[in-house]
Formats: C-alpha cells, structure tokens, sequence
C-alpha cells in the first residue's frame, strides 16, 4: 500500500512525527508571544508619549490641551470674572463689563426659539446676524472664540479674512456681526477682549494661541 505520509514526513518514525509537530507549534506561539509584545510595547509608548509630550499625539498645542484651566496671562489683559450664573432664557443680563461681554450671566442650554433665536449656546460657525451677548457668553464657557466685526460697508474683506483665520468646520469659533463696540474688530474668549482697528493675521492667532479651551467648561475640540 503506498504511504500516505507527506514527502517530507516519508522514513520518519511516529515518534520523530511527534516531536516535529511540537516543534511547529512552539514556533507558532513564540511568533504569537512576539507580536502581542510588540503591540503591547508600542501602545504603553503612546500613553506615555501623550501624559509627557504637549499636545500628546494630538499635535494640538500646549494651551489648547489644558482643560478648565484659565489663562491669567498672555498678551491681553484679563477682564473682571463676572461669574456664570445662568438667567431666564430671553431675559437681559443687568451689565457686563465689556462689549462684546467675556463673562457673566447667560443663558442656559436651550434650543433655539423665540427667544433665543439661535439657542445657547449657538451652534459654532459664520452668521450674519448679531448674537445676543446671553448666548455668546456661554459658547466662551466652553472654551470657545469670538470673532466680532463692525463697520457701515458690511465688512466684506474683513469677515473674508476672520472666516479664512478660523479652522475648517469652525468648531469652537462663531464669527459674527457685532454693533455694539468702538473698535472694527474684537476677539473674545472666556474674560478676554482684544479690539482691532483693522485685521492683523498674526495678532489673531496669537489670540487663539492663547485662549483657546482655557475657559471653566472647556472641552477640547467640541462641537455642537
């Protein structure tokens, strides 16, 4: 009868058959033990890359990462805290300190309806209507920017350069008009104000370097 044994296996007793197959199966887990080392070794470098590099892997920058944590310094003075007492949807807070207003009493989570047209906090992008400072203050306690323009013309190059400065999907920026203030430009966060007379690139980013997420409810990289 011929043999059924593999070529390879032809002459071989059962006994040099057996070890064979244990010594196959030795190398399959060494390469299995090898691989979950590996994988193992290079996910516990990724957390320790992300608790001691700024940014972790993100690649956001530093003051973006610190959360809930208010920047006292930087190249804009800081405004009065006002507190963030919430008030009745529709009603006025009694006075801010600034205009636009940075801190103080707002609206709460609420939808959009009669009145709070846009809800709060308003949903972050481009509009081109005012926004109630009620509604705007609570999209700068989570960490959110404002940037405000003013002007009779309507602003058509400087709302264009405000809209190219934002990032793409605008999450955390509302951009909107805002007739209320001296100045052509202002830039807002959580208790700071910077007023331009014209559009300046790098003082912009700066801004936003600066005061990005470092407000009481920050949440890097929100969107709503």
């Amino acid at each position: 009868m011929a043999s059924t044994r593999p070529s390879n296996r032809r002459g071989m007793t059962k006994g040099q058959i057996r070890a064979e197959r244990r010594q196959r199966s030795e190398r399959r887990k060494s390469r299995r033990r090898a691989i979950y080392f590996t994988v193992g070794g290079l996910l516990a470098a990724a957390f320790i890359i992300s608790l001691l590099v700024p940014g972790g892997l993100s690649g956001r920058n530093n003051a973006a990462q610190v959360v809930n944590t208010l920047n006292t310094g930087g190249p804009v003075e800081i405004q009065p805290d006002q507190g963030r007492d919430h008030i009745t949807v529709g009603e006025t807070n009694a006075e801010y300190a600034t205009s636009p207003a940075t801190s103080g009493g707002h609206w709460p989570v609420t939808p959009p309806s009669e009145e709070a047209p846009f809800g709060a906090p308003v949903r972050w992008g481009p509009y081109n209507v005012e926004i109630s400072d009620e509604a705007l203050v609570h999209n700068l306690e989570h960490g959110g920017i404002g940037l405000h323009y003013n002007c009779s013309d309507g602003c058509e190059e400087t709302v264009q350069q405000l809209l190219d400065v934002a990032p793409r999907g605008f999450s955390q920026f509302v951009i909107s008009p805002y007739s209320n203030m001296e100045s052509k430009i202002a830039l807002t966060s959580w208790r700071h104000v910077q007023y331009l007379d014209e559009f300046d690139a790098a003082t912009v980013r700066l801004f936003i370097s600066e005061y990005l997420d470092r407000a009481p409810e920050s949440s890097p990289g929100n969107s709503f």
